[in-house]
């Protein structure tokens, strides 16, 4: 049976997230060579990521599904309350197969090496490292999609009494109902109780973020707790510093970072600018005289996985506005 050094699996964690140096793909490939057995292993971890998608995600349910029906929700004011339907996989039968036939001690180990740390307290720890989302189901069959850099944590078996867990980061979260145990998340700031079944949290040093985009969610500050504010379908609600703000929402750009589209109808430059700072976690914002009048340069366009530089160019063409460099900062101007 093969054992897999640590340093191994390091690189090859890394490997598949597209981090490797070429040091330490030497490394590998002088370990892959020194025995037929190293090789099979090797072959066979592949064989396991790619045909699950990623280990220990599954089940899974469809994603772009769920992020079509949202943004038709959003542009026709219904509240679409039907469960989403998990995407039949036929992903265990594979793994398994691919487990017995390969060193099941090893692919375990590299598995929970490079996703979950367990802890005494039982808890299990995800983080949404390298450039990719990642999907996964917990104990009670709910769906999250973390964004790159966010992390969860939650128990391996939730309580008879509740449900909870710990974000940081952002996530899209379809939650399964059960009205005897509710679901709540914990964030920097806010205490969340799900009463409904989607919606996206962004928590981080500046702000809680909540949008919904079915169902109803309580968004409770923490330092605070008779602060409870009850958000529904089409709203998002932010906490900071200066307190709670409710507003609707009437477009899915909040998901960009999960579809890769931003969809703008007839919006604001400075609403442009905010959108296209979060999608692409760049600092950009328009000059002091594009916010006096930000509605005489509104944008009505679509962007679909575009760069950065392309989505810059053609607001150009639209508005005739300019941008430059400043320092870390991209400061959109009329010239």
């Amino acid at each position: 049976m093969t054992s897999l050094p640590e340093h191994i699996a390091i690189i090859i964690e890394k490997q598949l997230k597209g981090l490797q140096d070429s040091t330490e793909m030497k490394v590998l490939d002088e370990w892959r060579a020194a025995t037929a057995e190293h090789e099979l292993f090797y072959q066979q971890v592949l064989k396991l990521w790619e045909e699950s998608g990623a280990i220990l995600q599954a089940p899974v349910f469809d994603a772009q599904q769920a992020w079509h029906k949202l943004d038709l929700a959003l542009r026709h004011g219904k509240d679409e309350t039907a469960p989403l339907t998990p995407t039949p996989q036929p992903r265990i039968r594979v793994m398994v197969r691919v487990l017995l036939a390969a060193c099941l001690t090893g692919i375990l180990f590299l598995a929970g090496w490079m996703f979950f740390s367990k802890k005494d307290t039982g808890l299990l720890h995800l983080q949404a490292n390298g450039k990719a989302n990642k999907q996964l189901s917990l104990p009670d069959g709910s769906m999250v999609v973390l964004r790159e850099g966010a992390a969860i944590s939650f128990p391996k078996t939730f309580s008879k009494k509740e449900r909870a867990v710990t974000l940081t980061g952002d996530a899209y979260f379809d939650v399964q109902p059960d009205k005897d145990r509710p679901f709540r998340i914990q964030t920097l700031r806010a205490n969340l109780e799900v009463i409904g079944t989607s919606f996206l949290v962004s928590s981080n040093k500046q702000y809680d973020r909540l949008v919904v985009s079915i169902g109803k969610v309580a968004f409770i500050n923490r330092e605070a707790t008779e602060e409870r504010h009850i958000v529904s379908a089409s709203e998002a609600a932010v906490l900071d510093k200066n307190g709670f703000n409710k507003q609707e929402v009437t477009d899915s750009n909040y998901l960009s970072w999960q579809t890769g589209i931003l969809q703008f109808d007839n919006t604001p430059i400075d609403r442009v600018a905010a959108e296209l700072a979060d999608h692409y976690n760049r600092y950009i914002q328009p000059d002091s005289l594009l916010l006096q009048r930000p509605e005489l340069y509104a944008i009505t366009a679509r962007f679909e996985k575009q760069p950065l530089e392309q989505v810059l160019d053609e607001l150009k063409l639209l508005v005739n506005i300019r941008y430059r460099k400043q320092q870390d900062t991209i400061i959109l101007f009329k010239p």
